[in-house]
């Protein structure tokens, strides 16, 4: 497999996408990495896809890995090149994973809505301080050198909160 995206988390290894000589992948696998255990987690992610950027993200109540463009298979016809892809999705590493396609923030009124255009290779990293993720650079029939940054505070969420109060002296709200 190759062009595939790992992040780690609680003792496991997880690989998302890539490719190799007979096919695309848009499957999600999880090895346990003290067990030696490798789990299909039979959780895929619109088309398939390699060459995409992954990044893991702290975020409140459960964590998150974000996952941006890359080349896909969007027309089924294969490991063809130059289909490349713009969208953003997220893992959501709760009790129950799942994905999701996230609700980014409005343009301020009057500005129309700016995004990166459709890539792979992109360098994605997650700035905490200003709960954004930055993305550089990527191929798209040339290679580019601009920097986008989206801010995703609504859905990670505050970098505190609480979860909990104990005893239970009523409900927990704010």
């Amino acid at each position: 497999r190759s062009g595939h995206t790992a992040f780690a988390k609680d003792g496991c290894l997880y690989i998302f996408g890539g490719w190799n000589a007979e096919g695309m992948f848009n499957d999600l696998y999880m090895l346990d990495v003290e067990n030696k255990d490798w789990s299909d987690l039979d959780l895929g992610w619109g088309h398939k896809r390699w060459n995409h950027a992954c990044t893991l993200v702290e975020a409140i109540p459960s964590w998150r890995v974000f996952v941006f463009g890359g080349a896909t298979d969007s027309d089924g016809s294969g490991r063809t090149l130059g289909n490349f892809d713009r969208n953003i999705g997220v893992l959501d590493l709760g009790d129950h994973y799942y994905w999701d396609a996230p609700p980014l923030e409005d343009p301020p009124l009057g500005k129309t809505a700016e995004f990166p255009s459709q890539r792979e290779h992109t360098a994605m990293i997650y700035d905490p301080e200003e709960s954004r993720l930055v993305m550089f650079g990527g191929w798209s029939n040339k290679w580019m050198s601009d920097v986008w940054q989206i801010n995703v505070s609504s859905i990670v969420g505050p970098p505190y909160a609480i979860i909990t109060l104990e005893p239970a002296l009523g409900p927990v709200t704010g």
